[in-house]
């Protein structure tokens, strides 16, 4: 489900309280929700020029790694992957914080590219249960935001998901590979095509089934990504994030890298 804004959330920048609300009740009942064209052209345009030549330099050293024709590579904390707009954007905090609680933190900055000719992604979900006997579906406890940086088609690699429950079932997230007999129901149950415009944003449970699909384009298509944990979730301590760059940071961006690697020396994509 993508929401377009409204002309008041447009003139102002921020979600009114009632699409938080929509927002909050998808990703709990189907595990994600979008926004359209959050972003402006100009800071679609930014990010892209800064990310096209760090990433032409990492495919150089180490070609792709998530499968066939596509990559994940983590970004450097560094203008302009800390802006305020990208990493605590004003249109998905209120949403993730609704969801997540107090004491957000992302832990984790990176990118996910399909380029010409990638292939299907395996059905997976990111992460295995926290208590796989347990029996019962936890509150979420980690989301995933994706932004992309051109406009998502059916041609050009789309995001695929299965909504409605996949990320809320004991069963079916027992493995972070879907196979055998959830395969099977992979292959059977509905899922959906996210097409959206360069700058939109996507909320998603990181437990819900999902996988990467072909670019058949000429173009890459690049996601941004990032993910927001509890506080309690998670180590983290993996992002370098340099003195200079914490300390010009505004304190939401503080805030949600506070247990990262603080007054580390700048780590580039090839350095992982």
């Amino acid at each position: 489900m993508l929401l377009k804004l409204t002309e008041q959330e447009k003139l102002t920048g921020v979600p009114e309280q009632e699409t938080i609300e929509v927002a909050v009740e998808q990703i709990r009942k189907n595990g994600y929700i979008g926004f359209e064209s959050v972003l402006s052209k100009e800071q679609v345009q930014e990010l892209k020029d800064a990310f096209l030549p760090i990433f032409n330099e990492y495919i150089d050293r180490f070609g792709y790694n998530t499968g066939t024709n596509r990559a994940q590579m983590h970004l450097p904390f560094l203008q302009p992957f800390i802006q305020d707009y990208m990493v605590a954007n004003a249109f998905a905090m209120p949403v993730i914080n609704a969801v997540l609680g107090e004491g957000v933190r992302c832990t984790y900055l990176a990118s996910d590219t399909a380029c010409p000719g990638s292939d299907y992604q395996n059905v997976h979900s990111d992460v295995p249960p926290l208590f796989p006997n347990l029996g019962v579906a936890l509150p979420a406890y980690s989301l995933v935001l994706n932004i992309p940086l051109v406009d998502v088609n059916e041609d050009n690699g789309p995001l695929e998901v299965w909504p409605g429950g996949t990320h809320l079932d004991p069963e079916s997230t027992k493995h972070t590979a879907i196979d055998g007999e959830m395969l099977r129901a992979a292959k059977s149950m509905y899922s959906e095509k996210v097409y959206m415009p360069a700058g939109s944003i996507v909320i998603r449970d990181i437990r819900m089934w999902h996988r990467g699909t072909p670019n058949r384009t000429q173009e890459n298509r690049t996601n941004i990504a990032l993910i927001y944990n509890n506080d309690w979730y998670g180590a983290g301590g993996t992002i370098h994030v340099p003195q200079e760059a914490y300390d010009q940071a505004s304190p939401q961006v503080k805030s949600l890298f506070r247990h990262e690697r603080v007054g580390a020396s700048l780590k580039m994509p090839w350095q992982w």
